[in-house]
């Protein structure tokens, strides 16, 4: 079937596209646009991952198409501002392309998922990847674009603890999830709200509480979404 085509090249694109790709990269593209050679490095990876997750000598064509389609987005994505409707869109035309590719490939080859991996592995994969930097990346333009202030908690070792602790808060929400524990699930959310109830500062419960409810939002929907496999 196409969505398993399409569960192994979306996790490719995520990993390619986040666990690959610095933020010094991304700064990189959009500062010089095309000029950056990131642009055209980071196109050749996304090439590359594509094949290889796919197994298939026959595919390198279409790795090459999802390689110079993800070019030409990013150099579009490259001219517009740094906002999460952006983000969004730049996402969506990505994964336009995937399916596009997984629908044609499946209808003129017969293809399954290399090594006999069950299609639920591979969507628990993607769930794990996308609740690490993507969504700590679209948790942080939503609230830029709320105009929810950030506190200052990066110590001078660039160590970011707020990160640390939302990637946590997802992945625990996933498995709870995936386990239809969501009993606690409710007691995580309980623990956290104790843990702010002493703090004054309303600018820092304000970000944590707006942070939080988007972690829980993600976690929940990649987890709904595996339970379907």
């Amino acid at each position: 079937m196409w969505i398993e085509l399409f569960l192994c090249l979306f996790l490719a694109h995520l990993v390619a596209d986040f666990v690959l790709q610095t933020n010094k990269i991304c700064k990189d593209k959009a500062e010089k646009k095309w000029l950056s050679p990131y642009h055209y490095a980071h196109a050749v990876v996304v090439f590359a991952v594509s094949w290889l997750v796919v197994f298939d000598i026959r595919f390198w064509w279409c790795a090459a198409v999802i390689g110079v389609s993800h070019f030409f987005i990013d150099m579009w994505k490259s001219y517009r501002e740094e906002k999460v409707v952006w983000f969004v869109v730049d996402q969506i035309l990505h994964l336009a392309v995937l399916v596009c590719v997984a629908v044609f490939w499946c209808r003129a080859y017969d293809w399954c998922i290399p090594f006999g991996v069950a299609p639920r592995t591979v969507a628990i994969a993607v769930a794990v990847v996308a609740c690490w930097r993507p969504a700590n990346i679209f948790i942080k333009l939503m609230l830029k674009h709320y105009s929810v202030n950030m506190p200052e908690e990066t110590t001078s070792s660039g160590f970011n603890a707020g990160a640390l602790i939302g990637n946590l808060e997802r992945w625990l929400i996933l498995a709870f999830v995936l386990m239809q524990h969501y009993e606690a699930l409710g007691l995580l959310i309980a623990a956290k709200s104790i843990i702010r109830f002493g703090d004054k500062e309303t600018t820092k419960t304000e970000y944590v509480l707006a942070g939080t409810l988007l972690s829980i939002f993600i976690a929940v929907i990649a987890g709904l979404a595996v339970s379907r496999f």
